[in-house]
C-alpha cells in the first residue's frame, strides 16, 4: 500500500493484509503488516501488487529501555499492527491488487521525476534533491543524514511549510509570468499545493503548510483577513483527525512548536534586532531562523538528548540556497518527462548547489556541532515553555499598551502593564520561583547530587549481551558491563550510543563511580566504548585474563588517555559503601584457570552486591569449570537475585549452583542468537528449583528496587509475570 523501500541489505514492503490461513481455516483480517526481507536472493515487488507470504507475525515491541524508543507507539502512529520476517523463497506474487487510482498516479508521477533526476545528477547530489522536494531518504547514505541532522538543519529533507511555501510561489510566479490574474490563478494554486503535499506523501508538516498557505491564498480569493493562529488550529485539528496518534509524534511537535514559534517569538526578535540596528537584509532571515531553533531546542534535548549547537549558523546558509534547488530542481524534473535535455539544462545548475549544501553540511561532522546533554524531564519541558509563554504574555500585552497610548486611547503612559497588575509582588514571586524550580529540575542536579533511600538496579536490554546499572542509596552507581556487539555484525560500540548513554542521560546519570568489565568479550565491554570521555568514570575494574580483541585494547588505552585508573581484581576484594552495601569479588580465583573450554569466559569477574537483606550476584560468562571451583571455594554464595551465567547457557553444574545460591528471582540477559541461549535445560533448572525468571528478551529491561528488606520488580514488557 506505500512505495516499497530497497536497502543494501533489505527490502520493506507495508501491506494491508486481506486473510490469514491458519491450520484451524481461514480467517478475513483487517490491519497492516511491515515486512522486511533480508538477504541478497529476492525479486522485487512494486506498489499494488497481491503477495502471499508464508511466516509468524510478530507484535512490535514496545520502550524495551526506561526513555527507549517505543517501536510499538512509532508503528501504530504509521497505521503497522505488526511486523513479518519471511524469506525469499516464502513470498510469492498473486498479479496486481485493487489500489486507489489517485494513490496509483501520485507514486508512479513520483517514480518518473525520481527517474529524471538520477539520470541527470550524480550520487549524492540526486539522493540529495529526491530528499529535499519528496522527503524520500531511504537512498541518501547515512553519513550524510547524519551531517544535517548534527547542523540543525535536518527540516530541508522533510518536506514542510518552507518547501510547500517555495512551491507555491513558484506555481504563483509562473501565473504571472504567464499573465493570469484574477481568481483562478490563486484557486489552481491551492489545488497545486494540495498535490504537492500529496506526491510528497501528506506528512503532518506538510500537511499542515498545506491548509496554511491555502487558507492564506483562500483570504485573497474571498478577499477576507487573515487570522494565523485560527488556520495553525485549524491545521493541526485536521492533521489529528487524520490521525491522532500524530499528536504524540516528534515530528508532529517540532513541525507545529516551529511554526508557532515563528508566528509569536519571531516579532519581539525583529524588534530587538531593529534596535541593535542590524543590517535590514539579514533581518527577516536572522529572527524567522533564531525563532524557530528557540522553539524547538527544548523539544530537541528532551527526544534526542543533544542540541545542534550550529544550527543557526547552518541555517542562516543552507536556507537561501532552497529557493533556487527547489525551483531548479522541481521544474527541471517536470520539464524531463517531456524533454530530458531541457532537464539537463536546468539540473547542472541545481548540482553546483547541491554540491554546496553538501560541503556546508559537511562541516557539521565536527563534534562541536552537536553538543550532548542531560535531557529535561516532562515537568522541565513543560515549565520551560510555560516560562516561554509568560514571557510573551508580558510582552504582548506591553506592546498592545503602547499602542494603545500612541493612539492617544490611554492618558498616563508612565505605568506599565506589567506594574499595574494586581497584587504585582506576589506574581513577580511566582514567575522568579517558577524560573528557579525549573533551573533547578534542568541544571541544579549537575551540582548537587541527589540521592535515593532505595537501591534500584537495572538490567538492560541490550540484546544478545549484558548491561546492569546499580543506584546506590549513598548516591554511587555502577555500571556492570556495558553490552556490545561482535565485530561481524557491526560496530561493537553501537549499543552504547544507541541504547547505553541515552539510557545514561535520562536517568540523569552524570558519574560512573565504579565501571566493570567482567570479561574482554564485545557483547560485555563493547557498548562502553563511547562511554569514556563522554561520562567521567571513577573506576575501571576487569578481570585479569588478556584480551584477544582490538577494541578492548582501544577501551584501555581510552581510559588512560581519560586518566581513569584500571585495576583488575580477583577473588577477595571488598568495597564497604554508605548505607549498609558491601561490594565483593568471589571470582576469578587469583591463580585463573587454563585450560578450559573458554578461558576468556571461565575467569569473569563474579561479583556479589549486598544490602542490609538482599543480595545480587553477577556471573559474567563463567561456564561449569568456574561454577565448579566457586563451589569449592566458597561456602556462602547465596544472593537474592540471579543474574544467570553466560546468558543462559547449558552447564551441568546449574542444578548444584541453584542449591548454593538459593536465588528467588534470576534474570537472563539475552537476545537473538544463533547458540540457542537460553538453552530448555537451564530454564527447567530454573523452574525445578522454583526461582522467578525474568529474560530481556521476553521482558526487555528487568528493574528491582528494594529498601534493603524487601524487593519490588518492574518490567519494560508486559506481561511482567515470570515466566
Amino acid at each position: 500500500t506505500e512505495e516499497p523501500l530497497f536497502y543494501d541489505d533489505h527490502s520493506a514492503y507495508v501491506l494491508q493484509a486481506e486473510r490469514v490461513e491458519l491450520p484451524e481455516g481461514r480467517r478475513h483480517v483487517v490491519g497492516k503488516v511491515l515486512v522486511k526481507v533480508y538477504g541478497g536472493e529476492q525479486e522485487f515487488y512494486r506498489y499494488g501488487e497481491r503477495l502471499r507470504l508464508r511466516g509468524t507475525i510478530v507484535e512490535p515491541p514496545g520502550r524495551r529501555v526506561p526513555g527507549g524508543f517505543d517501536c510499538a507507539f512509532y508503528l501504530r502512529s504509521q497505521g503497522i499492527d505488526g511486523l513479518l520476517y519471511p524469506k525469499a523463497l516464502q513470498i510469492s506474487s498473486l498479479g496486481d491488487g485493487d489500489t486507489g487510482w489517485l494513490s496509483a498516479a501520485a507514486l508512479a508521477l513520483r517514480s518518473r521525476l525520481v527517474d529524471v533526476i538520477d539520470g541527470n545528477l550524480p550520487s549524492p547530489a540526486a539522493e540529495l534533491l529526491t530528499g529535499i522536494l519528496f522527503g524520500q531518504r531511504s537512498k541518501l547514505p547515512e553519513e550524510v543524514q547524519e551531517n544535517f541532522r548534527s547542523g540543525g538543519v535536518g527540516h530541508l529533507l522533510a518536506v514542510s511549510g518552507l518547501h510547500v511555501g517555495l512551491v507555491a510561489a513558484l506555481i504563483l510566479g509562473l501565473w504571472r509570468i504567464l499573465g493570469l490574474r484574477g481568481k483562478l490563478p490563486l484557486f489552481m494554486a491551492i489545488v497545486l499545493i494540495f498535490a504537492y503535499a500529496y506526491l510528497t506523501g501528506m506528512r503532518p508538516s506538510a500537511l499542515r503548510a498545506a491548509i496554511m498557505l491555502s487558507f492564506a491564498l483562500g483570504a485573497l480569493l474571498l478577499e477576507r483577513e487573515r487570522d494565523l493562529p485560527t488556520t495553525i488550529a485549524l491545521a493541526a485539528l485536521v492533521t489529528l483527525l487524520v490521525n491522532p496518534l500524530y499528536l504524540f509524534t516528534i515530528g508532529f511537535q517540532l513541525s507545529y512548536v516551529a511554526t508557532l514559534a515563528i508566528v509569536y517569538l519571531q516579532p519581539p526578535l525583529a524588534e530587538a534586532a531593529f534596535n541593535l540596528k542590524l543590517p535590514k537584509f539579514i533581518r527577516p532571515l536572522l529572527t524567522v531562523t533564531l525563532a524557530a531553533q528557540i522553539g524547538v531546542l527544548p523539544l530537541c534535548a528532551y527526544y534526542f538528548h543533544h542540541i545542534p549547537v550550529g544550527a543557526l549558523f547552518f541555517n542562516l546558509l543552507l536556507l537561501p540556497l532552497m529557493a533556487p534547488v527547489v525551483g531548479l530542481g522541481l521544474s527541471g524534473a517536470l520539464l524531463g518527462l517531456f524533454a530530458r535535455p531541457v532537464a539537463a539544462v536546468l539540473l547542472f545548475p541545481c548540482r553546483l548547489l547541491l554540491e554546496l549544501v553538501l560541503a556546508i553540511t559537511g562541516l557539521a561532522r565536527f563534534p562541536f556541532f552537536y553538543r550532548p546533554l542531560y535531557p529535561p524531564g516532562a515537568v522541565g519541558l513543560v515549565l520551560i515553555y510555560g516560562l516561554l509563554a509568560i514571557a510573551l504574555y508580558f510582552y504582548y500585552r506591553h506592546r498592545r499598551y503602547r499602542q494603545e497610548v500612541q493612539k492617544g486611547h490611554l492618558d498616563v503612559p508612565e505605568i506599565s502593564p506589567v506594574t499595574d497588575l494586581k497584587q504585582p509582588f506576589v506574581r513577580k514571586v511566582v514567575l522568579f520561583l517558577s524560573m528557579a524550580v525549573a533551573v533547578l529540575l534542568l541544571w541544579g542536579y549537575t551540582l548537587v547530587p541527589f540521592g535515593s533511600s532505595r537501591l534500584v538496579v537495572t538490567y538492560l536490554d541490550v540484546g544478545q549481551g549484558a548491561a546492569a546499572l546499580i543506584e546506590t542509596p549513598c548516591g554511587a552507581n555502577i555500571l556492570i558491563d556495558g553490552g556490545g556487539e561482535p565485530p561481524h555484525q557491526g560496530d561493537p560500540g553501537r549499543t552504547g550510543e544507541m541504547v547505553l548513554l541515552p539510557f545514561l542521560r535520562r536517568e540523569g546519570i552524570r558519574r560512573i563511580d565504579l565501571a566493570v568489565i567482567s570479561h574482554p568479550h564485545e557483547d560485555h565491554f563493547g557498548g562502553m566504548l563511547p562511554l569514556v570521555g563522554e561520562i567521567p568514570i571513577g573506576i575501571l575494574l576487569i578481570s585479569p585474563v588478556q584480551g584477544e580483541s582490538p577494541f578492548y585494547d582501544q577501551l584501555l588505552e581510552s581510559a588512560a588517555v581519560h586518566d581513569i585508573p584500571v585495576e583488575s581484581a580477583t577473588a577477595g576484594r571488598r568495597w564497604s559503601l554508605p548505607s549498609g552495601l558491601l561490594i565483593e569479588t568471589l571470582g576469578p580465583p587469583q591463580k585463573l584457570l587454563e585450560g578450559t573450554n573458554s578461558d576468556l569466559n571461565n575467569n569473569s569477574l563474579v561479583i556479589r552486591l549486598s544490602h542490609i537483606k538482599v543480595s545480587f550476584l553477577f556471573c559474567g560468562d563463567i561456564e561449569d569449570e568456574a561454577v565448579r571451583e566457586l563451589l569449592r571455594r566458597e561456602k556462602a554464595l547465596g544472593a537474592t537475585v540471579l543474574l544467570v551465567p553466560h546468558h543462559g547457557a547449558f552447564m551441568e553444574a546449574m542444578p548444584l549452583f541453584l542449591q548454593a545460591v538459593r536465588p528467588q528471582y534470576a534474570v537472563i540477559s539475552v537476545g537473538v542468537n544463533s547458540f540457542g541461549h537460553p538453552r530448555p535445560e537451564t530454564l527447567a533448572d530454573l523452574g525445578e528449583a522454583g526461582v522467578k525468571t525474568f529474560r530481556t528478551d521476553l521482558h526487555g529491561s528487568v528493574i528491582f528496587h528494594s529498601c534493603g528488606r524487601t524487593l519490588r520488580v518492574e518490567t519494560m514488557q508486559k506481561p511482567a509475570l515470570a515466566q
